[in-house]
């Protein structure tokens, strides 16, 4: 058998060999065939499973303090004479705080301008819809009610780390240079939102029971950076989109709804709250890499070994 026929035959084998084990490690270790949909709620975050403090529109709570205004919290919206109260901006950018880890985390702040509705009216903005997953590609598309009228509104995806080492940082929901994350509520505080993307990166993939043992009982120790990946609604009181930044949150910028991602494959709190390992139940969706490849090698180089022994009799 002549050296080209041989250099040929281990040529073909190292060709597929990479071809065999490239096809059994994914880029993305979840991503598959399969869709992967969730039903998205928009709601204030008062609503979330842990809720925190209305972050970017503000309130007179105290009389005591003439031209300061202070931030909501889930308490405060049940009292029938809060939420006739009048929302106000800030006079300058206010730093957000969601888990309340600075000194004054609620107010007071220098009241800015009349944004034109009221504690009742702003957390009754909803919305409903789906986030469909598939191949590393989204499809986000969402109904929206008791917006602000005619309001300037755009989608994020905020990418919020809890405390100790506590950061938020926002994307816009589609072109990296917020081209395509806006939209204008109609007269009626009505909106659509319809758009493909590259898909949200997961939040951090931790069990519930974990996370109550860290976080809320506190019996052991933090040791897992936990980042939450949430899509989030924000309105522009100055009318105008900011491309790739929201604005200044409190003066121009107020988010107001969000939608929390889960851990993958988990769609919703209840599922969270029940699966026993999350970490095991999205491993299921991994392959082990290379095996599938190794035996279809295998099974090339039997098949080589055998029409290569023939020839040579």
């Amino acid at each position: 058998m002549n050296a080209k026929y041989w250099m040929f035959s281990y040529a073909l084998v190292f060709l597929l060999t990479i071809l065999a084990v490239a096809s059994d490690l994914p880029s993305d270790p979840y991503a598959t065939s399969n869709p992967w949909k969730v039903n998205v709620t928009l709601e204030s975050q008062i609503y979330l499973p842990t809720p925190r403090p209305i972050p970017d529109v503000f309130f007179e709570f105290n009389n005591s303090t003439p031209y300061m205004v202070y931030r909501a919290e889930i308490g405060q919206t049940k009292d029938a004479m809060n939420l006739e109260k009048e929302a106000y901006a800030t006079t300058n950018a206010t730093l957000r705080d969601t888990y309340k880890i600075t000194q004054n985390p609620l107010g007071p702040f220098p009241k800015g301008e009349d944004l034109g509705f009221t504690l009742g009216q702003w957390i009754a903005a909803n919305g409903k819809g789906t986030y469909v997953e598939e191949n590393g590609n989204a499809a986000l598309n969402l109904t929206l009610h008791n917006l602000v009228p005619n309001g300037t509104y755009t989608l994020w995806c905020s990418r919020v780390t809890m405390p100790p080492n506590y950061i938020e940082v926002l994307k816009p929901i589609g072109a990296s240079d917020g081209s395509e994350n806006a939209f204008i509520a109609d007269a009626g505080g009505n909106g659509t939102f319809n758009l493909r993307f590259k898909a949200l990166p997961a939040s951090t993939n931790l069990a519930w029971k974990d996370y109550v043992a860290m976080y809320v009982t506190k019996q052991v120790p933090i040791k897992t950076n936990i980042t939450w990946t949430l899509i989030a609604l924000v309105y522009h009181s100055d009318d105008k989109t900011h491309d790739a930044t929201p604005g200044d949150w409190g003066k121009t910028a107020h988010s107001q709804l969000v939608h929390l991602m889960y851990p993958k494959p988990i769609r919703t709190f209840e599922e969270w709250k029940n699966a026993t390992n999350v970490t095991a139940t999205a491993q299921t969706e991994k392959k082990e890499p290379g095996f599938e490849g190794i035996f279809a090698l295998a099974g090339l180089l039997a098949s080589a070994c055998i029409l290569m022994n023939r020839r040579r009799r």
